[in-house]
């Protein structure tokens, strides 16, 4: 029971941890408070991928997703990377049963990744609010990998994880965006006050 709790509290940290250190860079411009969280996101993704073939499976579809969006020019990221290959080297690669298999899972699993995001791009919030808040909240991936774990059943505790992972991503974007409109909130507030004191 405690591995379980362990196991996917790994999942929820490292979504959380990477959607954190992701914002610090890129909506509140910290990238001196990015490293910790990315770093530690790093060393979570590290830990699951040595866990089962199948979780190396996800975690390497979604690594592939980051490195596809083109974001592991900036430090942080690289620093994160770096954890993560420290870690498998450390821990050793669990051992993968068939191989093809395996790389189906994988390409399949980027290729959902992939129509979440071009979905969350297309779709319109006015239009189809319904569809917007699907492919946001990226359930192709989490909905598939759940289809999936039906002919590959090892793979179910690996979907669980996701939905934890995407939770814990959730969360942490739900934290900076109440912090950057507090932040705006508290700024429109003192424009007002500066301005009444001058009229």
């Amino acid at each position: 029971m405690i591995d379980w709790v362990m196991y996917f509290s790994a999942f929820f940290l490292a979504g959380l941890l990477l959607k954190t250190g992701d914002d610090l860079l890129d909506e509140l411009d910290r990238q001196d408070l990015s490293w910790v969280p990315l770093a530690l996101s790093g060393l979570l993704f590290g830990l699951i991928m040595t866990v089962s073939e199948w979780d190396l499976a996800l975690m390497t579809s979604i690594i592939i997703g980051v490195l596809a969006s083109g974001k592991v020019n900036r430090p942080p990221f690289i620093v994160g990377f770096i954890v993560i290959a420290i870690v498998v080297i450390l821990r050793g690669l669990p051992i993968i049963t068939g191989i093809y298999d395996w790389m189906a899972l994988v390409v399949m699993m980027f290729l959902a990744a992939v129509l979440d995001e071009r979905g969350n791009d297309w779709t319109d919030k006015q239009i189809s609010p319904r569809a917007y808040r699907f492919f946001k909240f990226r359930f192709t991936l989490k909905v598939s990998v759940l289809l999936l774990s039906i002919p590959w059943p090892l793979l179910l505790p690996t979907a669980i994880g996701l939905w934890f992972f995407d939770l814990g991503y959730e969360i942490a974007a739900w934290i900076v965006k109440n912090r950057l409109q507090e932040g705006l909130i508290g700024k429109t507030t003192t424009h007002v006050l500066e301005n009444g004191g001058e009229s």
